[in-house]
C-alpha cells in the first residue's frame, strides 16, 4: 500500500546521513544510531544475529493490462497468486506453474480495489477459495467466489476510502475506513456492519484527521472468559498504534508522538513471534523505521522497539513475517528494495505509554471522547454472478541473482531491478517464496523472491560389513539448505558385481531420508568396495562416501526381489482403473511363498492383484480402481512383500499414479418456456437438473422477475436436490401472481452448485382477471355483457375491503374450473347457446344488485354487502329452488314442519354469526376472517335463496293435495 510521505527539510534528510557515513568510515563496530527519547542501540545487543541470505533470485511476471497499478496480494492453497489492480480495476489470479494470468473487471468501473485476503470457506460441505478485498474508490467492501465467478459488493458510507482488510476465522471481515476515521466489521451471513468511529475523528468524510490504514486481527482466548478480538490498527496521520477489543469496546491507543522523533506515519501492520515473544510489528513510512510493540515480562504491550532503514527515505510500506526465517520482510517503496529485518537481532527498548478508554454504547471508565461511538446498520450487498474472465499467458520478464544491497543493524537490502517500480505489498507461499507487487503503472509487475535452492546428502553408518548372501543397510539424509526444494534422485556408484541395491524412496523432494538396502549374493565377490551415494537435483549433484567389506559366511538366506515390469507411470482420468505389471524374483536361497500389498492410494481408490501370492518366482498384475470423487494428483505407490518366513521387501521402483480431474456439470431444463397467468392465480412448471460427466452433489434453485415486481412469488417444491451422476433430479417451481399484478415478465430460475452454476429463463404473462365464461358465451370481451359483469366486480365489488376479500376466495374458486369450462364452450356451439340461455336470469340479477350498490353507495361497505346478499339469494331461488322442490318432495315423508323450522332456525344463527364477523373484520380490518364471513354470508344467502322456497312450494303442494 502506498502512502505518500510529505516532502522533507533538507536538513533532515542530509545531516542525519552526513553523520552516519562517517560514523561506518571511522567506527571499529556496527554504526547504532542514538537518538532523542531512545536509549542508544548498543552493538552488543546485535550478538544472536543470524547471517542473511547472501543471495536471492528475483523473477518477475508483467501484469497482462497495461498500466494495472497492482496494489494486493495473497496466496491460495494451491499456490496461486492474487492481486488487486488498482488503476484499471480488475482482480487478477496468476499461475505459477504455468504463468497464466487471468482478470477480472469488478463490477463497477474505477473502483480502485486495495488490499485482499485469500481465504479457503466451506459452502455445503464443499471447500471453496473466496478473495476478499477493499474498493477505495467505490466506498465499498468486496468479495469474490472463485468457481462462479461471482462478486459480491457492501456499499459504505460515503467517503469511508476503505485500505486494510482482515477475514477472521468466522469470514467476519475486519478494515479500516481510512477516510472517516472509523473501523469496521462486517458480518457476511447477516449483512450486519458495524462501526467504531475512533476519537478525534473527522466530522468531514474524506477529509481524515487520524487515517486508519492496516489491520490486524488477534484472537485472544483466556481460561473462563469469552474468546476477544484485538484489532490492531495504524493511525498515519496521527502516529499512533490502536487496538479495539471487540468484546469490551475498550480502545488502547500508543502514540508515536510522544517518542518526539517528529511524524511516523505507521502504514501496514502484522504479528509475529519475535524471539519466542508475541509482537506486533508494523512499518513507520516517514521515518523510515521498522517498529516492534511488544514485552518481555508477560505483562500489556507497553515495550517498543525499532531500528532505522540503512537507505534513506526508503519509505517502508508492506510488511510481513516471516516465521521460518525469524525475519521482518518489508518493501521499501521509495526506494524500490525489498529488504527484510532480522528479529534476532536485539534491538534496543523503550516504554511507550498506553493510553485506555471505552467506546460508547459499552460503558466503562474513562470513556472515549466525541465523536467515538459505536454503530450497527444492515447492508443490502449487491451481487453480479458470471462475470467474464479473461485469461493470458505471461513469461517470466527478467530473473536476477541479487546480492545484499545493504546489511546493517540486522536490516539486509536487496535492489529490484527497476528503481522505480514501488514495491507495496507483500505474502509468503507454503514454500517460503516472497510475492510482492511493483505498484508503479509503468512498470506493472509482480514479483517474486526465492532463495537459490542448496541441498546436502549424508550416510550414516559409513562403514558395514557383510556376509555374502546378507545385506547391509544404511541411512541416506537429504537435507535442504535453502530454496525451493525440486525431487532429488539417488543412485550407487562403484557397486560390487552380483549385488542389488535398492534407495526406499529413491526420488523425493528434500528435507527426506533414504534406506539404501545393498543384498549380496553367493557370487558376489569378497573384498573391501568404496562406493559414492549421489544425489542430482536441478543440475546440482551431491555426494557422500560409503564402504561395504563383503566377507565368506554360511549359505544365503532366502532373499527376492519386486520389480516394476511396465508401465513407470500412468495417468487415468477419476472413476477409471490403471494396471501395473510386477515380477517376484528369487534372489537367494530356497523359495518361500510371498504375499503382496499396496500402499500410498488416494481416498476413494481400492486395489487387487491378478496373484496376490505365490512360491517366488511368480509375476502379477496391479489394479488400482478409482470413483469420480477420488482426489485428482499424483501418487506414489508403495509395493510390498512379505513372505512366509517373515521376509518384507518392497519393490525395486514405485509406480506412479496420475489421477485427472474429469468434466462436471449439469444441465437445467424445463418443458415451460412461456407461462400465461390471470390474477390471483397460479401455476406449476416442472424443472429438471441433469447431470453431465461426474457431477454430483446438491443443487439449489433460486427465481428472480425482471423488472422486480412484489406481487409475483415462486417457491420450489424440493430445494436443494441431489443429482448422482449420470443422473437427474426434479423439482416443481410453484408461480403465484396475486390480484393487483399485471403485465410481462422475464423470469429467470437459477440453478447453483459449489461449481457451477446454470440458469433457465421464461416469459411470463399476467393479466387481468377475465370472466372467462362469459367471455365465451357471449363471443368477446367486448360484448356488452362481459363489460357490464367486469365493471361490476372491478369498478364495484372490488373497490371494497369486504368485496376485495371475498373475490380473493371467489377466484380461487371460479378459475379451478373455468378455464376448461369455457375452452369445451369453444369447441361447441350448441353448448355455448344452451349456457347463454342461462346466464340471461344471472345478468337480471347482477343488475338488480348492481342498481342497490348503487342506490346504498353512499356507504361502500355496506352496499356490497347488501348487493351481495341480493344477488346470492335470488341466485339461489332462480337456479337451485325448483330441482330443490323436486329432491324435497321425494324426501317428503323425512322433511316435516320440524325439520324445516330446525334448518331456518341454524341458517339464522350461522347468518348471525357470518355478520359479526363481517362486523369485527371491518372495525379492524383482519383480512382473512372477512375472506371467511363475507364468503359464508354469500354461501348462506345462495341455501336461504333456495332452501326455504323450496320449503314453501312443497308444503304448498301438499295442502292442494
Amino acid at each position: 500500500m502506498s502512502l505518500k510521505r510529505p516532502a522533507r527539510d533538507l536538513s533532515r534528510r542530509i545531516i542525519p546521513a552526513v553523520i552516519l557515513i562517517f560514523a561506518v568510515l571511522f567506527s571499529g563496530t556496527n554504526y547504532v544510531p542514538t537518538v532523542s527519547g531512545h536509549a542508544s542501540l548498543s552493538p552488543d545487543l546485535h550478538v544472536t544475529a543470524v547471517t542473511p541470505i547472501p543471495q536471492l533470485r528475483i523473477t518477475e511476471w508483467d501484469v497482462p493490462s497495461t498500466l494495472g497499478g497492482p496494489i494486493g496480494v495473497g496466496i491460495d492453497q494451491l499456490g496461486k497468486v492474487w492481486i488487486t489492480e488498482n488503476a484499471t480495476s480488475k482482480l487478477a489470479v496468476f499461475d505459477p506453474s504455468n504463468n497464466n494470468f487471468t482478470e477480472w473487471s469488478t463490477p463497477t468501473n474505477q473502483s480502485q480495489p486495495r488490499n485482499l485476503v485469500v481465504k479457503q470457506v466451506s459452502v455445503s460441505g464443499v471447500s471453496v477459495t473466496q478473495v476478499f478485498f477493499t474498493e477505495y474508490a467505490l466506498n465499498a467492501i468486496a468479495r469474490f467466489d472463485v468457481g462462479s465467478n461471482t462478486f459480491t459488493e457492501w456499499p459504505l458510507p460515503t467517503g469511508s476510502r476503505p485500505v486494510g482488510i482482515y477475514v477472521d476465522e468466522n469470514n467476519d471481515i475486519w478494515f479500516t475506513e481510512s477516510g472517516r476515521d472509523v473501523i469496521g466489521r462486517l458480518h457476511t451471513s447477516t449483512n450486519n456492519l458495524t462501526e467504531w468511529t475512533l476519537p478525534g475523528a473527522t466530522t468531514i468524510p474524506g477529509s481524515p484527521i487520524l487515517k486508519p490504514w492496516g489491520i490486524y486481527v488477534q484472537v485472544v482466548t483466556k481460561p473462563s472468559a469469552a474468546t476477544n478480538r484485538f484489532v490492531w490498527f495504524t493511525e498515519s496521520s496521527s502516529n499512533a498504534i490502536g487496538r479495539l477489543e471487540a468484546n469490551s469496546n475498550r480502545l488502547t491507543l500508543w502514540d508515536l508522538n510522544s517518542l518526539g522523533l517528529g511524524s511516523y506515519q505507521p502504514t501496514d501492520i502484522t504479528y509475529g513471534t519475535v524471539t519466542s515473544i508475541p509482537s506486533i510489528i508494523f512499518s513507520d513510512a516517514n521515518s523510515n523505521r521498522i517498529s516492534i510493540l511488544w514485552n518481555d515480562t508477560g505483562g500489556p504491550l507497553s515495550t517498543y522497539r525499532d531500528a532505522i532503514i540503512p537507505t534513506g527515505a526508503a519509505g517502508p510500506s508492506g510488511v510481513t513475517f516471516d516465521s521460518a526465517r525469524s525475519a521482518v520482510w518489508f518493501a521499501e517503496n521509495n526506494a524500490g528494495n525489498i529488504a527484510n529485518l532480522n528479529t534476532t537481532a536485539v534491538l534496543n527498548p523503550t516504554t511507550l505509554t498506553a493510553n485506555y478508554c471505552t467506546i460508547p454504547p459499552a460503558v466503562g471508565t474513562p470513556s472515549c471522547l466525541s465523536p467515538a461511538a459505536m454503530t450497527s446498520t444492515l447492508l443490502s450487498p449487491t451481487v453480479t454472478a458470471n462475470v467474464a474472465a479473461v485469461s493470458q499467458i505471461q513469461p517470466p520478464t527478467q530473473t536476477s541473482n541479487v546480492g545484499i544491497f545493504q546489511n546493517f543493524n540486522g536490516y539486509a537490502e536487496y535492489n529490484l531491478p527497476n528503481r522505480t517500480a514501488e514495491p507495496n505489498l507483500m505474502a509468503l507461499d507454503s514454500s517460503g517464496n516472497l510475492w510482492f507487487t511493483e505498484s508503479n503503472v509503468t512498470v506493472n509487475r509482480i514479483g517474486r523472491i526465492s532463495v537459490p535452492y542448496v541441498y546436502q546428502v549424508s550416510a550414516f553408518p559409513t562403514t558395514q560389513t557383510v556376509n555374502t548372501g546378507n545385506t547391509a543397510t544404511y541411512t541416506v539424509n537429504v537435507a535442504l539448505t535453502t530454496g525451493t526444494p525440486i525431487p532429488v534422485q539417488l543412485s550407487l556408484i562403484n557397486a560390487p558385481a552380483n549385488v542389488t541395491t535398492l534407495f526406499n524412496p529413491q526420488l523425493q523432494k528434500p528435507s527426506f531420508t533414504s534406506t539404501l538396502t545393498i543384498t549380496t549374493s553367493s557370487s558376489t565377490p569378497t573384498g573391501t568396495f568404496h562406493m559414492i551415494i549421489q544425489a542430482i537435483s536441478g543440475g546440482q549433484t551431491q555426494s557422500a562416501a560409503i564402504t561395504l567389506t563383503v566377507q565368506t559366511g554360511p549359505p544365503p538366506a532366502f532373499n527376492y526381489q519386486i520389480s516394476l515390469t511396465s508401465p513407470a507411470s500412468a495417468t487415468i482420468p477419476q472413476g477409471e482403473s490403471a494396471s501395473f505389471g510386477l515380477a517376484v524374483a528369487l534372489l537367494s536361497g530356497s523359495s518361500q511363498s510371498v504375499t503382496l500389498s499396496a500402499s500410498g492410494l488416494p481416498a476413494g481408490a481400492i486395489y487387487s492383484f491378478t496373484n496376490s501370492s505365490g512360491l517366488v518366482p511368480f509375476s502379477s498384475t496391479l489394479q488400482i480402481h478409482t470413483t469420480a470423487n477420488t482426489p485428482a494428483g499424483s501418487y506414489p505407490i508403495t509395493i510390498t512383500g512379505v513372505s512366509s518366513g517373515g521376509v518384507q521387501r518392497n519393490s525395486a521402483q514405485t509406480p506412479i499414479l496420475v489421477i485427472t480431474e474429469v468434466f462436471r456439470d449439469f444441465n437445467l431444463t424445463s418443458s415451460v418456456s412461456q407461462v400465461i397467468l390471470v390474477q390471483g392465480s397460479k401455476a406449476d412448471v416442472p424443472i429438471t437438473v441433469t447431470a453431465v460427466g461426474a457431477f454430483s452433489g446438491d443443487v439449489n434453485f433460486d427465481a428472480t422477475f425482471s423488472p422486480p415486481e412484489l406481487g409475483l412469488g415462486a417457491s420450489f417444491s424440493s430445494s436443494p436436490v441431489t443429482v448422482q451422476p449420470n443422473g437427474t433430479a426434479q423439482t416443481t417451481m410453484e408461480i403465484i401472481a396475486y390480484k393487483d399484478t399485471s403485465g410481462t415478465y422475464q423470469l429467470t430460475i437459477t440453478a447453483t452448485s459449489s461449481n457451477p452454476s446454470r440458469s433457465h429463463q421464461i416469459v411470463m404473462s399476467v393479466r387481468v382477471s377475465p370472466c372467462l365464461i362469459a367471455t365465451a358465451t357471449f363471443g368477446s370481451e367486448l360484448a356488452p355483457e362481459v363489460q357490464f359483469l367486469r365493471g361490476f366486480r372491478d369498478q364495484q365489488i372490488m373497490q371494497t375491503f369486504a368485496g376485495s376479500s371475498f373475490m380473493e376466495v371467489f377466484n380461487g374458486w371460479y378459475y379451478s374450473f373455468s378455464p376448461a369450462v369455457a375452452q369445451y364452450e369453444y369447441s361447441h356451439a350448441t353448448t355455448r347457446a344452451m349456457v347463454k340461455l342461462a346466464l340471461y336470469p344471472l345478468m337480471g340479477i347482477l343488475h338488480l344488485s348492481s342498481s342497490t350498490y348503487a342506490f346504498v353507495g353512499f356507504e361502500p361497505e355496506a352496499a356490497a354487502l347488501v348487493a351481495g346478499l341480493i344477488a346470492s339469494s335470488l341466485i339461489g331461488l332462480a337456479y337451485l329452488a325448483l330441482p330443490l322442490t323436486g329432491v324435497f318432495w321425494v324426501k317428503g315423508k323425512r322433511i316435516n314442519a320440524r325439520t324445516r323450522r330446525r334448518v331456518a332456525k341454524w341458517m339464522a344463527i350461522v347468518f348471525a354469526a357470518l355478520i359479526a364477523g363481517f362486523v369485527v373484520s371491518e372495525l379492524m380490518a383482519i383480512a382473512v376472517v372477512m375472506m371467511v364471513a363475507s364468503a359464508g354470508l354469500v354461501l348462506t344467502a345462495l341455501l336461504a335463496g333456495s332452501v326455504l322456497p323450496a320449503f314453501k312450494l312443497v308444503e304448498s303442494v301438499k295442502r292442494r293435495n
